[in-house]
Order: structure tokens, then sequence, then C-alpha cells
């Protein structure tokens, strides 16, 4: 069983837990299933709809919160 994350147009999305073994199955099986789906995650993979399959590459929290007070934002 692999879990894949996936999000959907107008922002929402859900985890789907399934036999299917690769993001490429994956891929069709969920934008059939539901509507409008832009982005499906499974681990470092991805797929969206503006770049296809590519790999998912994390920024570290630190990181993140360094770039965000630069440009004077915050989280929360």
């Amino acid at each position: 069983m692999k879990s894949y994350l996936f999000t959907t147009e107008n922002g929402r999305g859900g985890v789907m837990l399934c036999d299917i073994d690769t993001l490429e199955e994956a891929v069709p099986y969920l934008r059939n299933r539901f509507d409008k789906v832009v982005r499906v995650e499974q681990g470092l993979e991805l797929w969206t709809i503006e770049n296809g399959f590519g790999e998912f590459h994390p920024r570290p929290v630190e990181q993140a919160l360094a770039e965000e007070a630069e440009k004077g934002g915050g989280f929360g």
C-alpha cells in the first residue's frame, strides 16, 4: 500500500491510500476519480499539471523561516 497526496484546482485535496505502486499509474487514476487534480505527491516524487513528473525538494524549516523573515513576512 502507498499513499498519494493530491491537490485540486481549488486548493482542496486529500490523501489516497491504495495498491497502486507507481506515481505514473496513480496520476491518471486520481485525475479520473477526482475533479481538477493539479498536483500529486508520493515521497519525494511529484506530478504537477504545469510541469509533469519530477522530484520534490523540500526546504529545511530553518531556511523557510529565514527567507520569510528577510521578506518581512511571517508564519502565523
